[in-house]
């Protein structure tokens, strides 16, 4: 009850789904000492699928994983459009957060995502979170991200160049990492880069969340202007490109959800 009032929305008003601790171990238990899951899971969500915008998440209460963080893992798991609240009645790491922000997406938009790319969701949430104990969220999120961006976006399948591409971008936000970091990190980018994403509608996740944490993973004033700049023009395109493919059909329902998600997030 606590958690509808927060959402804004009643019982009779939006379809509510469950997840349980097993649901949590069975995505991220290859990934997280199941001490840290912990026996109970508390994170909820409030999502909404739209067909434009991106993804945008707002988050409360949640310790270990950042907004920032389950907007670029939620682009990995090959979704391009949706909106979330994120949040817990008490503070919590939120580590059930992405598990049931998939699931509740798969539920709202009739959409069955790639299994292969949920698992890779799963990894990159894990790999973001350690790599933020050492480093910092911000940090963190700003090196996974602009990996993925650089990967992607070029195409690059290569194991030796995906690891310069790691190492090159830890340098630019003066991240140490060790070499079994590096490897890690290369390893799943290598798994990600293998996957077919609609290169125009990830880019605009992607720039959106590296213009947020910019700034305090330590960019300049100018460097965060540019990573502003940049992330409008991604927004830009990704809206162009939606509309090019939009029905008149189409066009009337992403209206209807787009007044829809301004409440969400509002």
């Amino acid at each position: 009850n606590t958690m509808l009032k927060y959402f804004g929305v009643s019982a009779d008003s939006a379809d509510i789904i469950y997840i349980n601790n097993n649901d949590e171990r069975e995505h991220l238990g290859s990934y997280v000492p199941l001490e840290q899951i912990g026996t109970k899971t508390f994170s909820c969500a409030l999502v909404a699928p739209t067909n434009k915008g991106g993804i945008q998440v707002k988050t409360a209460n949640l310790s270990w994983v950042t907004c920032n963080m389950i907007a670029s893992t939620l682009s990995t798991s090959g979704v391009t459009n949706c909106q979330v609240v994120a949040a817990s009645p008490f503070e919590v790491s939120g580590t059930g957060a992405l598990t049931g922000v998939i699931m509740a997406y798969e539920t709202a938009s009739d959409v069955t995502l790639d299994e292969n790319k949920k698992e890779l969701a799963n990894e990159e949430l894990v790999t973001t979170g350690n790599l933020a104990d050492e480093v910092g969220q911000s940090k963190a999120t700003a090196v996974i991200n602009e990996t993925k961006l650089q990967v992607i976006e070029n195409n690059i399948t290569d194991i030796t160049e995906i690891t310069n591409i790691v190492n090159n971008v830890s340098n630019d936000y003066d991240v140490t990492i060790s070499d079994d970091q590096s490897e890690e990190i290369a390893g799943l980018m290598q798994k990600i880069a293998e996957q077919e994403y609609d290169i125009t509608q990830l880019k605009a996740t992607l720039e959106r969340v590296q213009a947020n944490v910019a700034g305090d993973a330590g960019a300049s004033k100018e460097e965060q202007a540019e990573a502003e700049k940049k992330a409008q023009e991604a927004e830009a395109a990704a809206e162009s490109e939606a509309q090019e493919t939009e029905s008149e059909e189409e066009s009337e329902t992403s209206t209807d959800e787009t007044d829809q998600t301004e409440n969400i997030l509002n």
